[in-house]
């Protein structure tokens, strides 16, 4: 072992195991997408009443339909246009060269080119290239934050370790893309590219699929519903055609009037609007949206699964206790601590160093003491480097001893029986302790044993990786608003449970990842309703507990900022990375990446995503309301015996309009205050909920019921021509349902109250006005349509009958005075 490989022999390796890189997966391809968006069932309705167009001659018709479509597709696409990146993230991580012996010979190679076998050493500063076996150490501490959790340095040994020990136990080991912070070491590759820890973290990222967002199924659950009546109703008034003699060209015509009366054209375009606007707002609150149906479900999120270092804390070790012995001065304390330190922070504020002792200069920094002019002119004349088999360091200034280390090792329980009680209360509270001790020289000569003799404790330190205080609010918000907050983290049990206490969650349990291991499912589904606290976890523990939650009927939000995060990120309804300390790998996995690494941010996203959702259901009951009440109009007249009331183009510009304007105003509805104040929904309720249909039911039937009327007494006492009695049907129907936009606003209340808190309104409601006053006065157009000129007394018995809907409901609601249920 001593000579290393020989280029022979490391020739035949690569061709068995391949270079030391992770595989490349294909890509999504942009046609894939283009073919996804195509998948709808509204697209397969939209495309067949195009066809049928054709197939009859009604060209123009055919056309504009297909133009519909075309813009819905482009929409969806251009919108949808993704790639998953995390394959490429991990490569990143890895390391580009490594220092390897082969042949006797010691050189700096690619780390692409490393085999299993391979010597390799490290030292301060490096990337980890392979997974490595060590041999040889020296003081060696490692940075494995991203891969294990842990939110402190790794000091490893040559030490072999249990079978099946945790991760973050492997102390002889050292893994692909880990960052060495202090020591060399010297070791053997024994796994490379796809086969290291990386690699592994890599296929269940890839193998896992991401979760269907509710508002996404909810739109599929739709299609198929419409396409089922679209169906039934096209039989129906086909057989009916048939028993009273008319002729095939009229039926499909009719047919065709239905379909695109039933279809809401507008509702992929809006739908897609409404989540860019609600995208663009979250980034307002430094939150990206990287999967646009991502926005609505986060308002549906019952549980945020957060990894604890640098989501919940901020993966920063800081001096949070300083513990002085009767009569020392704080500044005895911090000179010793930053003199007697190997760290440094750079001006832009980057640590150079071992995590511990750069705590050290942050709090001398916090405490006002001037560490870097401390450091000015002061030279050491004799130290004692730390040992981690000693667990002490020394320094000698100016003739005095600057020590620190383990209390164990620098206390006196004679002497310092206040600072081993302040010690042992700060351990029980998984705080990292630390001695610092001062003294004058002995003699020349004398043993490191004499030097640390003669040094005095001044004072203990607790030093830990504490929560961020915005993460502490946010889970008292989250918790008021319902949605659970669990902490998965592959640090030790004590630590977890002592952040969970500070952010307010529950930490009496802890479960660990070996007791995930015993658990069959049954047993872990019962075990997590009541543990909010997941410790010493792998991945492949945390994909589990995801889909744990998931199988229980809960709307899951993972946060976290390593690799081993990245498999449930993919897998949670919803992932969340983040930007600013996070790894490329976590980014890539995500669909929102938080860039300020704020956890509040989250309660901005999720009462974002609340509103989003309550607006679609605005929308939503005033788009469907308008396709029952023209389709109610279409069937009654058809089934009196009646021409059809309104022309398929009158019809698809009407939807044009209605469907897109007023519904994408109802969908900038500013948030109501009350919405973190309720659990979220459930994850069965549909997006349009029973209430949401018995008022679509009703404001159809109002609507229509006036529209129908107002064709009656074309067709009957006015005596109006065919095209006057479908113009003032198309009057009556659109001014109906411009009015009837303030009854969806609210299910409660007056339609009015708070709707100047919304201008979109009152300039979607100018600009329809407009629009429509061109498809009635603007001739050729009016032609194309099929509409004709009224007489002013046909506008008032239109205008007339369109108020009707609006006074009925809003009449109604103040007679009623009370709140009917939201759904």
């Amino acid at each position: 072992m001593e000579v290393g490989l020989d280029l022979d022999e490391v020739e035949r390796r690569r061709r068995v195991v391949g270079p030391n890189a992770l595989a490349e997966r294909a890509r999504l391809s942009a046609g894939a997408i283009l073919v996804d968006q195509l998948r709808s069932a509204v697209v397969a309705l939209l495309a067949v009443a195009v066809l049928a167009g054709i197939a009859i001659g009604e060209l123009i018709e055919a056309a504009a339909v297909a133009t519909v479509l075309l813009v819905n597709t482009i929409v969806g696409f251009v919108t949808e246009l993704r790639a998953v990146r995390s394959m490429e993230a991990l490569q990143r991580l890895t390391a580009s060269t490594a220092d390897v012996e082969r042949h006797d010979r010691r050189d700096e190679i690619d780390a692409i080119d490393l085999v299993p076998g391979d010597i390799v050493s490290v030292e301060a500063g490096d990337r980890v290239p392979a997974d490595i076996r060590l041999v040889e150490v020296s003081d060696l501490e490692v940075e494995e934050s991203a891969l294990t959790g842990e939110s402190s340095t790794v000091d490893k040994s040559c030490d072999a370790v249990a079978e099946g020990a945790p991760l973050a136990e492997r102390v002889s080991m050292l893994f692909t893309g880990t960052t060495v912070r202090a020591g060399r070491g010297r070791g053997v590759v024994v796994a490379t590219g796809a086969s290291t820890e990386v690699g592994r973290i890599a296929d269940l990222a890839a193998s896992t699929d991401t979760m269907q967002a509710p508002l996404q199924a909810g739109l599929e659950q739709l299609g198929r519903a419409l396409s089922l009546v679209v169906v039934g109703l096209g039989l129906a008034l086909a057989l009916l055609g048939v028993v009273r003699g008319m002729e095939l060209r009229e039926i499909a015509e009719v047919s065709i009037a239905l379909a695109v009366a039933i279809v809401p054209e507008g509702l992929p375009a809006v739908a897609t609007l409404t989540l860019t606007v609600g995208m663009r707002r979250m980034a307002r609150h430094q939150a990206l949206v990287r999967r646009l149906p991502t926005v609505e479900t986060l308002g549906s999120t019952s549980v945020i699964a957060s990894d604890k270092t640098g989501t919940l804390t901020a993966n920063e070790m800081r001096v949070v206790e300083v513990h002085l012995t009767d009569g020392a001065a704080p500044e005895s304390l911090w000179r010793a601590a930053v003199l007697c330190n190997d760290a440094d922070i750079a001006p832009d504020g980057d640590p150079v160093g071992d995590p511990t002792e750069v705590a050290l200069l942050r709090g001398a920094t916090d405490a006002g003491f001037e560490w870097r002019t401390e450091r000015e002119g002061t030279a050491r004349s004799d130290e004692v480097p730390f040992d981690s088999a000693t667990k002490r360091m020394a320094v000698v200034v100016d003739g005095e001893i600057l020590a620190k280390g383990a209390p164990e090792v620098l206390l006196d329980p004679d002497r310092d029986p206040a600072l081993l009680a302040a010690v042992d209360d700060m351990t029980d509270r998984a705080l990292r302790t630390l001695a610092i001790a001062v003294g004058p020289t002995p003699t020349d000569g004398a043993s490191d044993d004499e030097l640390f003799a003669s040094a005095v404790a001044v004072g203990v330190v607790g030093i830990s990786d504490p929560p961020r205080p915005e993460a502490i609010d946010a889970v008292a918000v989250c918790h008021r608003a319902g949605v659970r907050v669990v902490m998965i983290t592959g640090d030790q049990p004590r630590t977890a449970a002592a952040v969970a206490r500070e952010l307010g969650l529950r930490h009496g349990l802890v479960m660990t990842g070996p007791e995930i291991d015993e658990a069959d499912d049954d047993t872990l589904a019962d075990r997590i309703a009541d543990v909010d606290v997941f410790a010493r976890v792998a991945p492949e523990h945390k994909l589990r507990l995801v889909r744990a939650l998931q199988a229980d009927g809960e709307i899951v939000a993972v946060t976290g900022d390593g690799v081993n995060d990245a498999p449930a990120l993919r897998q949670a309804d919803v992932g969340i990375a983040m930007g600013r300390t996070g790894t490329d790998v976590a980014r890539e996995a995500a669909d929102i990446v938080l860039t300020t690494d704020d956890f509040s941010t989250i309660e901005h996203a999720i009462r974002e995503g609340r509103r989003i959702f309550e607006n679609i259901r605005r929308f939503g009951q005033f788009l469907f309301s308008w396709h029952l009440s023209v389709v109610f109009v279409v069937v009654v007249a058809i089934a009196l015996g009646l021409p059809a009331p309104l022309a398929g183009l009158m019809i698809l510009w009407n939807n044009l309009i209605i469907d897109v304007i007023p519904s994408f105003a109802l969908a900038l509805e500013p948030s109501d205050d009350e919405s973190m104040d309720t659990p979220p929904r459930p994850k069965t309720e549909p997006v349009i909920g029973a209430g949401t249909v018995r008022r679509i039911v009703t404001q159809g039937l109002l609507v229509g019921g006036v529209g129908l009327t107002a064709y009656l007494l074309g067709r009957g006492p006015l005596d109006l021509s065919l095209d006057q009695a479908r113009t003032l049907t198309f009057i009556t129907l659109t001014a109906a349902q411009l009015l009837a936009v303030f009854n969806a606003r609210t299910d409660h209340g007056s339609g009015f109250r708070g709707a100047s808190r919304n201008p979109y309104l009152w300039a979607a409601l100018a600009v329809t006005l407009v629009l429509e006053a061109a498809a009635l006065g603007i001739a050729p157009l009016r032609d194309l349509l099929g509409l004709a000129t009224l007489a002013p007394s046909a506008w008032a018995i239109a205008l007339g009958l369109a108020v009707v809907p609006l006074l009925v409901t809003q009449s109604a609601r103040l007679v009623g005075g009370r709140r009917s249920p939201a759904s």
